[in-house]
This record gives structure tokens, C-alpha cells and sequence, in this order.
């Protein structure tokens, strides 16, 4: 971002071909919802042609680097951050060393929202989901503040398709975290965070607050460019290569 008073140009990076799976009208949907929660920002989504249908496997997120690898290298000559659309975080750290720019991973960045806001927190998740999420908590240095994983019950495809049908087991699971001792959580699958008013809906019905991933993942991604809005291009990389 050469001036460092103009808004934010952040890309939203689906992980899946959405535009295929569910169609433009899901994604033109999404678009309006992230510039909503992003006002001061200038919001770009992007949809792959390639790639898993969802991010429902440790191998799905495998497949996301080669499918975005190519466009990442020219991501710094229109954007100054990107958020990966998944919650898995994936492929991030090595699709930031290609692009140069800031690649916010929004399943960190809601996770650490969540223990500003409380003390214990359970992840709300697609059913089936990536393994491997205590690892990731593991990593991050918040496993004693982790309570659980709790899928609702609902593959991606089908919260894409008919969040509402699903909406009962939502609460349902939500309730089960809270008894189990949480007392934030986080929508673990981005059809959930998706479903307009569905962290509000959710406070209402269990009493604790919701973090939606992929707004904690934009507020990240803007703090990112205002933390490297003095540094001339090319200084990200060099800081890489001074870490290794």
C-alpha cells in the first residue's frame, strides 16, 4: 500500500471453487456480507477453479496450495493482505512467503479472539472436519484454554444449502459446549459463519459470546497493513529470509 491514509485493499480468498459448488450468487452474498463487516476496508473475493469441493479432510487442505500457488504470486499487485476462507488455516505460511504481503489465517485469528474474551472456548465444526485441531491449538500456545471440538451435525454442502434445517443441532451442540465448561466459542466452518445473525442467534440461546473467524480474521488482516504501512516493498520478504 503505497499511501499508508488509504483503505485497506484486502483479498478474501475462498479455498474451494464456491462459484462452482454453490454458485456466484453465494459468493456475490458473501462478498456484501464482508464488506459489511469491513466498512473501512476495500474488499476483493477471489474463487479458485481448482481445487477440493470443501475443506473437509486433512488432504482436502493439502490440495489448497497447488490450487492457489499461481495466483499468490501476483496477490501484492492488487492487494495489501489476504484472508484465507478457510478455518483450517490452510497452506498460509507458505503462500505468504510467495506473495510478500500479509496471508491472515482466520481459524488462528478467531482462536485468539477467543481468549480475550474468556477463559475456556469450544469450536463449533462441519461434520466431517479436518483432524487435527488440538495440534494447530497446540501450536498457537492456548491448548489450556481449548474445552472441545463439537460437530453440528451438517457437511459443508449442506450448510450451504439449508443452514436453517440444521439450526436446532446448532443450539443443541452450542448448549453441550457450554455444560462442558466453555465459555466462548467459535464457529469452526465458514457456511456457519455465513449464516446472517447465527453468532447473535447463538448468544441468545447459550449466553456466552460467539466469535465469528472470519471477522476476527479481517480486523487482523486490516491491523496487518497498518503495522506495514511504512515499510517499502519488498521489506516482508527480506524480514522472511532474516528469520530462517
Amino acid at each position: 500500500m503505497t499511501d499508508p491514509s488509504a483503505p485497506p485493499r484486502i483479498l478474501y480468498q475462498l479455498a474451494s471453487p464456491l462459484h462452482l459448488t454453490a454458485g456466484t450468487e453465494v459468493v456475490g452474498k458473501r462478498l456484501r456480507m464482508l464488506r459489511g463487516w469491513a466498512p473501512s476496508a476495500e474488499v476483493a473475493i477471489d474463487s479458485p477453479q481448482t481445487g477440493p469441493r470443501a475443506i473437509e479432510s486433512t488432504a482436502d487442505a493439502a490440495m489448497v496450495f497447488p490450487a492457489l500457488r499461481e495466483a499468490a504470486a501476483d496477490w501484492s499487485d492488487k492487494h495489501d493482505a489476504v484472508l484465507i476462507g478457510c478455518f483450517s488455516d490452510p497452506a498460509v505460511d507458505a503462500l505468504t512467503e510467495i506473495a510478500g504481503i500479509p496471508v491472515i489465517g482466520p481459524g488462528e485469528a478467531g482462536m485468539l479472539a477467543a481468549v480475550q474474551l474468556g477463559e475456556r472456548f469450544s469450536v463449533l465444526s462441519s461434520d466431517p472436519t479436518p483432524k487435527g485441531l488440538r495440534r494447530r491449538i497446540r501450536g498457537i500456545g492456548i491448548e489450556g484454554s481449548f474445552v472441545s471440538e463439537i460437530t453440528v451435525g451438517g457437511s459443508v454442502a449442506d450448510l450451504n444449502r439449508d443452514p436453517d434445517t440444521h439450526l436446532p443441532a446448532i443450539v443443541e451442540r452450542a448448549q453441550s459446549c457450554v455444560a462442558q465448561g466453555a465459555d466462548v466459542l467459535v464457529l469452526g466452518c465458514f457456511a456457519l459463519s455465513f449464516i446472517p445473525g447465527l453468532p447473535e442467534r447463538l448468544t441468545q440461546a447459550v449466553g456466552v459470546p460467539v466469535v465469528n473467524p472470519v471477522i476476527a480474521g479481517l480486523k487482523a488482516a486490516e491491523a496487518a497493513v497498518l503495522y506495514r504501512a511504512g515499510l517499502p516493498r519488498g521489506a516482508m520478504q527480506q524480514t522472511i529470509r532474516s528469520a530462517e
